[in-house]
């Protein structure tokens, strides 16, 4: 056997992720830097020898990784708002789009001190944990039905020393008396039966609860609107993440609700990723 070296290891994983993924130059290098413990740099200008076990564990990740199985599940963290998020099978991924919706909180809650946040579906909490490391000291609870993703959130509000409550428990039937709210935010599951039929296979390991919004994809929106809408104090926020096309819908049931100024927020892809609107 010829001895594999950073850069023919870097190499061979490139070719066996490459018919999956149009970014595999990308993957291939974090790939390589998690599991060769190198960085990007030392990657590209250090052609030594491999152990062989560690090399055989990268070609087998970089298989696993061409059969579809997510990258970010594979490396078991991922970055949002330029932190890192523990993530594995039974939590949702943080995506970029959603770092919108931080950005839509942030403008809002500017000079603003010691706001109440709750964060629903929290899931790995990037979201909550990136609103109490961002806003001027916020009191931020994070509420998360499934016992898997709890334990991610758990584990993230420790991996980033951030103040944030956890509570597990279900959204749409959580009676705990937390008083009111100046934000309530969501990036809750929106996903149509449709689009459960046509996920990209990657997607298909995503736990379906953290995914599925019913027939129409707004159940969530219905129901934590009508729900959560009393908890929220008169001027303040709620917030929602929404799937491609969903505007229109999300922005009507908030108006339905009495909320005002019912605002969307396109993502750097300039999709609708955001409405959002102020209780009367």
């Amino acid at each position: 056997m010829v001895e594999a070296t950073y850069n023919s290891a870097y190499k061979t994983v490139c070719e066996i992720i490459k018919p999956i993924t149009e970014n595999y130059i990308f993957e291939a290098t974090e790939l390589c830097c998690h599991f060769l413990n190198i960085s990007k740099t030392k990657l590209i200008t250090t052609d030594l020898p491999v152990e062989e076990t560690v090399y055989n564990k990268l070609i087998d990740v970089a298989k696993t990784r061409a059969n579809g199985y997510p990258l970010q599940y594979l490396i078991g963290e991922w970055e949002f708002y330029g932190r890192k998020f523990d993530v594995g099978e039974g939590v949702l991924i943080p995506r970029a789009d959603t770092e919108t919706l931080i950005d839509v909180l942030i403008e809002y809650a500017k000079d603003k001190k010691s706001l109440r946040v709750a964060d629903l579906c929290s899931g790995s909490g990037c979201i909550a944990v990136t609103v109490a490391k961002e806003l001027l000291n916020p009191e931020v609870y994070a509420i998360e039905k499934s016992q898997e993703a709890y334990h991610y959130l758990l584990s993230n509000i420790k991996k980033n020393h951030a103040n944030v409550t956890a509570k597990l428990g279900d959204v749409l039937t959580f009676n705990e008396d937390l008083s009111e709210f100046d934000i309530v935010v969501s990036n809750p599951p929106y996903l149509t039966g449709e689009d459960m039929k046509n996920l990209q296979k990657e997607v298909s390991f995503e736990p379906e609860l953290a995914l599925y919004g019913d027939d129409d994809g707004l159940f969530f929106y219905k129901e934590i609107t009508k729900l959560w809408k009393n908890r929220i104090k008169t001027g303040g926020l709620l917030a929602y993440e929404i799937g491609q096309g969903q505007e229109i819908a999300v922005s009507e049931i908030l108006k339905e609700h009495g909320f005002k100024t019912i605002c969307q927020r396109a993502d750097l892809c300039d999709i609708i990723r955001v409405v959002y609107g102020v209780k009367n």
